[in-house]
């Protein structure tokens, strides 16, 4: 996005000189007003993702610190709460009846799979430890021939044809015979588009291909235009006045940006700013270049929205919430205040159940507490509240 000037007009008030306007004053056209949407479109998809970003900007840092200062308490206390659980087992098992001992176990387990290995190497040591002790050993990956031919055959029943894999003899998971499959989908695909593109070539254009086809080369021709003037105009070199100089060579920058990546609206607002346009410059326009024009704003409306989504999915994956840029400011806010609390109340309990096992009469309470509030079959006992938040 090109850095706003405040030496410039207002972005609303750039906006508007852009758009297409009757020069009597008469009702737009087809063509005007498919520009002036479009238009307007690029503009509204600028605006969100820059707020989106001022948003990420403002509260990526805060919250991402809180929470890790909050995840960093809930670990200390489950690692805590698992050494604990191994001593006491330890120590007297003859204090707890069986079937206290079982849920003390299972929380055990749960924790030592949930929590973080302690910083400290000492401890870390001795957690490891505890882990080979109490969890079951983990089952080594891969696949017998026999699972593998399975597989192939029920691929094989699925599309109507033998899988062929060159690599199958390297193959030791399912993960890896599903990304073999897929490269070997994705390699047909890609032949098979291939093929369809050759025959297309081969092929006589019909009357609207050959249509769309003109107005793309028109489309490109009138970006390039557009950028050859400017390029013309902002020329550093044939500027006398050193502040006149940099101020050009700033919008020459700027221009090569927005080219490079398609940014019409961008280039025409330079346009404005060097004075190449007027007010009724857009209205003087021809239906076929506002055609060629709409088209470029239209490929940019859908780089925009791909940009939009791609934002939003990375922002709502490092904040851990949902995240739209359509939505007000303060809801994003509210939305990392709810997480922060929740993790916070998560610590505070796990901290209040430290408090309360420290004695035998402690322990046993909260053991009977942790079986009764996730009681399974009869044997089984559940997730223990409050434990692998």
């Amino acid at each position: 996005m090109t850095a706003p000037d405040p030496s410039e007009p207002s972005a609303a008030g750039a906006l508007a000189r852009l758009q297409a306007a009757h020069p009597d004053a008469q009702r737009l056209n087809a063509a005007q007003q498919k520009f002036n949407r479009l238009l307007e479109r690029v503009n509204g998809l600028e605006r969100l993702l820059e707020g989106l970003q001022q948003q990420a900007d403002q509260l990526r840092a805060p919250h991402l610190q809180r929470m890790d200062a909050l995840q960093r308490r809930v670990a200390q206390a489950q690692q805590a709460m698992a050494f604990l659980l191994h001593e006491r087992l330890q120590q007297d098992q003859d204090g707890l009846a069986p079937a206290l001992q079982r849920t003390a176990r299972e929380c055990l387990r749960g924790l030592l799979r949930a929590a973080p290995a302690p910083a400290d190497p000492a401890r870390a040591a001795h957690w490891q430890q505890l882990q080979r002790q109490h969890l079951p050993p983990q089952p080594e990956p891969g696949l017998e021939r026999g699972e593998i031919e399975a597989l192939l055959q029920h691929v094989e029943e699925l599309t109507g044809q033998r899988p062929e894999l060159p690599d199958l003899a390297g193959i030791r998971t399912a993960e890896q015979l599903l990304a073999a499959l897929l490269r070997q989908d994705q390699q047909r695909r890609q032949a098979a588009a291939e093929r369809r593109a050759e025959r297309r070539a081969r092929r006589k254009l019909t009357p609207r291909q050959a249509q769309e086809q003109a107005q793309a080369q028109d489309a490109r021709a009138a970006q390039r235009t557009i950028y050859r003037q400017l390029a013309s105009a902002l020329h550093p070199d044939r500027e006398g006045d050193p502040a006149q100089r940099e101020r050009k060579q700033a919008l020459m920058s700027q221009a090569n940006t927005a080219h490079e990546r398609g940014d019409l609206l961008a280039l025409l607002r330079l346009q404005l700013a060097a004075e190449q346009v007027d007010g009724a410059a857009i209205a003087r326009l021809g239906d076929e270049r506002l055609a060629s024009l709409s088209l470029l704003l239209q490929r940019q409306v859908g780089m925009l929205d791909k940009a939009l989504a791609q934002a939003e999915a990375r922002l709502a994956h490092e904040l851990g919430v949902q995240v739209s840029a359509r939505q007000a400011p303060e809801v994003l806010a509210a939305q990392l205040q709810t997480r922060q609390q929740q993790l916070q109340d998560a610590a505070e309990t796990l901290e209040r159940d430290l408090q309360r096992v420290q004695d035998e009469a402690g322990l046993r309470r909260w053991l009977r507490g942790q079986a009764q509030a996730h009681k399974g079959p009869p044997g089984v006992v559940g997730r223990p509240a409050g434990l692998f938040e």
